[in-house]
């Protein structure tokens, strides 16, 4: 079957293409068997969320879930982000390896996914007994084991302690050596840090990505730059805590504080030319990433910059091949208006193609 289609990106003149076998090819390649009406649409190579985690829908689910549980999820909450136009998802790991798992689905069944394993932290550095608890002397030697089916590792670096507030988990030199021994291995770092206490540790280290960051300042965004690191502000996951600790807490006041300095932090970011990217949480539905699009928009970042955030950057930064040109795998969402306009737009994709697949 041969399904022509016009893909006019943001910004750019229309493009008639044709979807065959899960790919696309030449319109002048064979006849045409059927046409789908989207020359009035504004069309993505998928929407992504760079901080999900796929075997879990809330919070309350991480200290009693089964790996039965987690692979289910996995597979629910993987096709509703496909359902929504999320057709990539950097997924920053779970409490075992078994959300791995999703990766063997096909592709019509799942996002194109890059995923962390167990997440590690030490001792009281976490939830209890969630993920892979180490201590520093330990970390190296946790990162090297780490499941060959992940493309990233994990880390809390920071985590609030009865009495002391927020502590980093692990210090300099001991990232330093886990980061160097990821990317020996082929992997990408990415880090939690939600206080200023873990800042240091994680931008002197080199990680890859800074999930939550919210503490993070001007030079920490230009060593970012320098190092084509990432940064996930999660700014839809930070209200939802503000919301569950209640604004007057110790931890929501300091929370409430980071959103603060996140307007500052996000024009500064696109300025820089810092990789800005949408990621979730568990504070959204799967598929909903567009909420975490259209809060970076209302922090700071302009519409065309976050329109790449949940998008362009995020295949670029992943190295997901996004071109419109035959012989690529044929995953596009549409919408009806250009979403650097009227960025709300993207809650509302009008057609899902995934691999070929004509979701809706």
């Amino acid at each position: 079957m041969r399904t022509l289609i016009t893909i006019r990106q943001p910004g750019t003149e229309p493009v008639p293409l044709v979807v065959e076998d899960g790919l696309f090819s030449d319109p002048d390649d064979g006849p045409i068997d059927e046409e789908l009406d989207t020359d009035r649409l504004f069309a993505l190579p998928g929407l992504a969320d760079c901080h999900a985690h796929l075997g879990m829908n809330t919070m309350g689910e991480m200290l009693e879930i089964t790996d039965e549980n987690l692979r289910r999820n996995a597979r629910q909450n993987a096709w509703a982000q496909v359902e929504g136009g999320v057709l990539l998802v950097a997924d920053k790991g779970s409490g075992t390896n078994a959300t791995l798992e999703i990766l063997e689905a096909p592709p019509t069944e799942r996002p194109e996914a890059t995923m962390a394993g167990r997440i590690i932290a030490p001792a009281h550095g976490y939830y209890a007994g969630y993920g892979h608890e180490v201590d520093e002397a330990s970390l190296v030697e946790a990162v090297r084991g780490t499941d060959e089916r992940a493309a990233w590792v994990k880390i809390i670096g920071d985590w609030p302690r009865k009495g002391t507030g927020p502590q980093a988990n692990y210090s300099t030199a001991a990232l330093v050596k886990a980061v160097a021994v990821a990317h020996a291995a082929g992997r990408k770092v990415a880090i939690h840090i939600m206080a200023p206490a873990g800042v240091r540790p994680a931008i002197d280290s080199g990680v890859d990505s800074i999930e939550h960051g919210t503490f993070l300042d001007s030079d920490d965004l230009a060593a970012l730059a320098e190092t084509s690191g990432a940064w996930v502000p999660t700014v839809r996951n930070t209200e939802v805590i503000i919301d569950f600790l209640g604004a007057e807490s110790s931890g929501g006041s300091l929370l409430t504080d980071g959103l603060a300095n996140l307007r500052a932090l996000l024009p500064e970011a696109e300025r820089l030319g810092v990789t800005v990217l949408a990621g979730t949480d568990l504070s959204v539905p799967h598929g909903a990433v567009a909420e975490e699009a259209i809060k970076l928009h209302e922090y700071g970042l302009s519409a065309a910059a976050a329109v790449d955030a949940v998008s362009t950057a995020a295949y670029d930064y992943l190295g997901v091949d996004r071109r419109f040109v035959p012989g690529s795998q044929a995953n596009a969402v549409f919408f009806g208006d250009d979403p650097r306009d009227r960025i709300e737009v993207l809650r509302d994709p009008q057609l899902v193609i995934r691999a070929g697949r004509v979701v809706g």
